[in-house]
């Protein structure tokens, strides 16, 4: 009876294995006509068409609206005669036939465009071969180079294997790559297997808006208005990047908010600001609901321009906020965990310009410490701007149009 039982999960195992196998199969096989047949054929049916003089399609992956790193390119855009700008919104995490659909129709507007924008890796865009006369320019959805990303991560548990790279390319049309400084330029070149002339230390555009004194005042205003329990404190932004992936990403819970409130309540509010991969805000218990804030609706910029200190661990607003030159504490509680998984440019340690912490108790010390020497706590931010974001000066927007205009005016 029990060599009969363990007969019947043997087979069983054997026909989940089958299964599992056939459905890979079958995936495999959808995934290469999709990419090899269909969204080729597309492009290549709308490049008989002219190119549009002028056409500017901005490639939205995420999203339902215009994010910050299109609408000043497309203010600059809108100021100068001959453009006729799209705005294309992929919402990249939905697999449907309604997602598959939206692919068609961004290589339709795409394969008559003369310039396309887009801000995070798209195999639907690297699924063709882009034709003369176009151009893809790639602004990257963050400054400077920390996680890896692209062939960077290729074959580690975050990223793709290579071969599966190679297969279905992400990165192979960009005719400019725009970056924050000199300094990270090699880290681009290896994370999209980019020509030297290709990637270019033009700055990035959206951090042209912390050199606005209007913006700056109307962060203040924002701020002054959504947080009233702020008047008189010092405001912490807790900005934590993602764990997890896609649909299941989830923001860390390893801060004790009543113990924080305990120990900085009489001084200071947190804003904790989730990525937008995660889908909850904080929900704050009514004993610490007037020191901690979750829903805040102000943008990170808007918030960088406000905090006095910023608290993250692997999040890429470093590098906008080093250009507010205030204190930055590193809460990386997981650092070799989040290591193994994912890789970074530089040696965290050295890299990072503030303290790394692992608990609220020793946050409450840090914070603490900058108050008694706020001197030596921005010492390093200054050298870390210079380094990483040198390129960034409130004049990156022009800079990159002028670029682009090289290859071609709008209306020629």
């Amino acid at each position: 009876m029990r060599d009969s039982i363990k007969y019947d999960e043997r087979n069983s195992v054997e026909s989940m294995g089958k299964t599992a196998g056939i459905k890979n199969i079958i995936r495999g096989s959808v995934k290469f006509f999709v990419y090899k047949i269909l969204f080729p054929g597309v492009y290549a049916l709308g490049a008989l068409r002219r190119i549009k003089k002028g056409k500017t399609v901005f490639a939205e992956l995420h999203g339902r609206t215009l994010s910050d790193n299109f609408r000043l390119l497309k203010e600059e855009a809108e100021k100068q005669a001959g453009f006729q700008i799209r705005e294309y919104y992929l919402d990249f995490q939905k697999d449907s036939l309604s997602y598959y659909r939206r692919c068609l129709g961004l290589l339709w507007e795409a394969s008559d465009a003369r310039y396309i924008f887009l801000n995070d890796s798209c195999n639907v865009l690297g699924a063709f071969r882009m034709r003369k006369g176009s151009q893809m320019i790639q602004t990257w959805h963050a400054c400077g180079a920390f996680k890896k990303w692209g062939f960077s991560s290729a074959d580690q548990e975050y990223g793709e294997s290579r071969e599966e790279l190679m297969k279905y390319p992400y990165h192979r049309n960009y005719t400019l790559v725009t970056v924050s400084s000199p300094e990270v330029i090699w880290a681009y070149r290896e994370a999209f297997q980019a020509p030297d002339s290709v990637v270019q230390a033009l700055g990035v555009s959206r951090t042209d808006l912390y050199f606005r004194e209007s913006f700056r005042q109307s962060a203040k205003k924002k701020y002054a208005s959504q947080v009233p329990q702020g008047k008189g404190k010092k405001c912490i932004l807790y900005a934590p990047t993602f764990r997890g992936a896609g649909g299941t990403a989830d923001s860390p819970k390893i801060l004790d908010y009543g113990y924080l409130k305990q120990k900085l309540g009489q001084d200071y509010i947190i804003i904790e600001k989730r990525h937008p991969f995660v889908k909850e805000s904080l929900k704050p218990e009514v004993t610490w609901q007037d020191f901690a804030i979750g829903d805040c609706q102000m943008e990170i910029a808007e918030l960088l321009c406000i905090a006095d200190i910023c608290v993250t661990d692997y999040s890429s607003v470093i590098f906008e906020y080093s250009l507010m030159e205030r204190p930055m504490i590193f809460l990386a509680y997981d650092l070799e965990e989040y290591f193994d998984n994912r890789g970074f440019y530089y040696d965290y340690r050295e890299f990072v310009p503030g303290p790394i912490v692992k608990s609220s108790e020793e946050l409450v010390a840090a914070v603490r410490k900058i108050e008694e020497q706020p001197k030596e706590a921005t010492e390093r931010i200054s050298g870390f701007r210079r380094k990483f974001m040198s390129s960034c000066d409130g004049h990156a927007t022009e800079r990159i149009w002028r670029e682009v205009m090289k290859y071609g005016e709008p209306g020629k």
